[in-house]
Formats: C-alpha cells, sequence, structure tokens
C-alpha cells in the first residue's frame, strides 16, 4: 500500500522538478503537467479507497435511499468506459433481459461504484481486442414492492486461478501472474465492492478460468419506484 501511494507522489515531484528546470519550454512544461495530472488523479483514487475502507470497517458508512433510473446510472457508468475500451480496441456489450420496473430505490452513489469497480478490472485485465460485458436481468421477485436484479460484469481477458478464487475479495490480494505486475490498483476495489454489495444486503460471486476471461455477478433486490411496468 505504502509502495502505491510513494509512487504516483514520486512522479509528481518528479515532474515538478522537471518543469522548473525548463520553464523556457512550454511543451515541456504541458508535458510535465499532463503527467502530474494523471498521477495526482491516480493518488486521489488510492485515498479515496482507503478512507472507503477505513470507513465501511468502522461502519461509518450509511446508504442513501434515493430514485434511481436504471437506465439512467447504466449510460452514466458506461460514458466513462467507452473511451477507455477505444483506447484498448476493446468490444463492450450492453444488455438487458427481462426489466421490467427501471425505476427502483437504492443508493446511486454506491450501486454506480460497485459496477464501476468491477469494469474497472475487466477493462484492466482484458488484452487489447478483447470483450467486456455488461448485462443486467430483473429476475423474478416474490416479495411484493421489491425486485430481484442480477448485475452481470463479463470479460474474456486473462482469467484467474481456482486457487486465487477464493481470495479475489480480500483486501490486497493479487495473484501471482508476471502478465499483471504493471497493472495499477490499490488492492482494495474488490473487497470494497464486496462489502457495499453486502450492506445492500444482496450477493457477489465470481467464476473464471485462466485465459478465458472472468464473470462477476452481484444479485440484489431493490424497493420499487410506484410506476407502470414498461
Amino acid at each position: 500500500m505504502s509502495h502505491d501511494i510513494r509512487t504516483p507522489m514520486n512522479a509528481i515531484i518528479g515532474m515538478a522538478v522537471i518543469a522548473q528546470a525548463n520553464l523556457q519550454s512550454p511543451e515541456k512544461i504541458q508535458d510535465c503537467l499532463n503527467k502530474i495530472n494523471v498521477s495526482s488523479r491516480h493518488l486521489l483514487n488510492l485515498i479515496n479507497e482507503v478512507l472507503d475502507m477505513s470507513r465501511i470497517e468502522s461502519g461509518k458508512i450509511d446508504l442513501i435511499s434515493e430514485n434511481v433510473s436504471l437506465p439512467e446510472l447504466i449510460e452514466d457508468v458506461m460514458d466513462v468506459f467507452r473511451p477507455l475500451a477505444a483506447e484498448k480496441h476493446l468490444e463492450l456489450q450492453i444488455n438487458a433481459d427481462h426489466v421490467r420496473h427501471e425505476k427502483v430505490v437504492t443508493d446511486q452513489n454506491r450501486l454506480r461504484q460497485v459496477l464501476v469497480n468491477l469494469l474497472s478490472n475487466a477493462v484492466k485485465y482484458t488484452p487489447d481486442g478483447g470483450c467486456v460485458g455488461l448485462w443486467i436481468r430483473e429476475v423474478p421477485s416474490f416479495a411484493k414492492g421489491r425486485g430481484q436484479y442480477e448485475f452481470i460484469v463479463t470479460d474474456n481477458g486473462i482469467g484467474m486461478s481456482e486457487e486465487f478464487l477464493p481470495h479475489v475479495f480480500e483486501p490486497f490480494a493479487r495473484a501471482k501472474d508476471p502478465t499483471i505486475n504493471q497493472v495499477q490498483g490499490t488492492g482494495l476495489g474488490m473487497a470494497i465492492t464486496q462489502n457495499i454489495v453486502r450492506m445492500m444486503n444482496g450477493t457477489i460471486e465470481v467464476r473464471s478460468n485462466p485465459g478465458q476471461g472472468s464473470r462477476f455477478i452481484v444479485a440484489v433486490s431493490f424497493e420499487l419506484c410506484e410506476e407502470a411496468e414498461d
């Protein structure tokens, strides 16, 4: 963790020194500022995840109940990943299956965080030219006024071994694979994701095989907004 924090911090300090030494070169300064911007955003993400994990462990995170439009939420999430997928020439698939109730009551930001974390991993661990998918499915619910949903994130990336699967949601866990040593991350994303899903009284499971990709399934029940079925 300390190494992950030092890396972008050292980059920011180093680029600032280089910029100061090249005040007469606008192009060099612009390049340094761009790299400082990238590193500072990465550092902020690290800090936010550490704080999130701390709040979760201390029980200080409360879910906010608000009316959420699932199509709008999914569109917001995909807007984040379309440029990232384009950079790696990934095919990005979005599918909805039997979603009869599009408006639900849940914590919009936390649900978005779950999907962003899962899709972020899918994009990071899928080689160029691969495929990443998000499926939303509403399954029959026997509770009046509630809907049962599944959010499924798939990829055809490097996958994970059977031995590592039981540890995928542990803080700082990472598979021993030389192909992912350069992939940045806090090692907290999956632990935070699992905790949020549990706070929503949902479940998350993963299926994966080396070289064949991964499939994460989030199952959660939401209170339905009062509306006609679409």
